[in-house]
């Protein structure tokens, strides 16, 4: 993939099924694990595509060129609880695209009313489990069977709790339709791959 090419984030939907199918396939079976904890199958099915396009909150697509780098999304799992989660291309992560996404996620969930994010996380993928711990160091962790499950306070990952401002303009930005590109968000300290 040509890296010179610029990046664009944009809101997500059905028309997005078969490049987001390419970039699902093209993605190693850990990767997919960390996301999905399960076999999705190759190439994945139409149910499945929906869910990640359509999801009961919002949902966003990263390209590069004409082909999909990225996607993240958030869905409602309670009354004020917003599960969050991204996957990110081989060949972009590592490079802070997905706390990128995760930001532009977890604005439009704050902005939609949550007051609590969700993350779950194998306990085998360390990378996500700091990125969380750093932003959020007083999380909830539960296992659930496998899994860890997260709740941590709808704070955006790289914002400090008190930035209510900084909080406030992002979700004025969200409510006016704009979508923030990687350029304009903020520089991180560190990178996170796929969630």
């Amino acid at each position: 993939m040509n890296q010179t090419q610029i990046l664009a984030v944009r809101s997500a939907g059905e028309p997005d099924a078969e490049q987001l199918a390419g970039m699902l396939i093209g993605l190693t079976d850990l990767s997919l694990y960390f996301r999905f904890q399960t076999a999705i199958g190759r190439p994945p099915r139409p149910s499945l595509l929906l869910r990640m396009l359509c999801p009961t909150g919002a949902a966003w697509v990263a390209t590069r060129g004409d082909a999909i780098v990225g996607h993240a999304m958030w869905a409602w799992t309670g009354a004020d609880t917003a599960e969050l989660a991204v996957l990110i291309s081989e060949a972009e992560q590592r490079r802070g695209l997905g706390v990128r996404m995760l930001s532009i996620a977890a604005a439009d969930a704050v902005a939609a009313g949550a007051l609590n994010f969700l993350f779950v996380v194998s306990p085998a993928n360390d990378l996500t489990i700091r990125m969380i711990r750093r932003r959020w160091p007083a999380a909830a962790v539960e296992r659930d069977g496998t899994l860890l499950n997260f709740v941590v306070p709808a704070v955006l990952p790289d914002q400090a709790e008190e930035a209510a401002d900084v909080v406030d303009e992002e979700i004025r930005g969200l409510e006016r339709g704009e979508v923030p590109t990687a350029g304009e968000l903020r520089p991180m300290d560190d990178v996170v791959p796929a969630v």
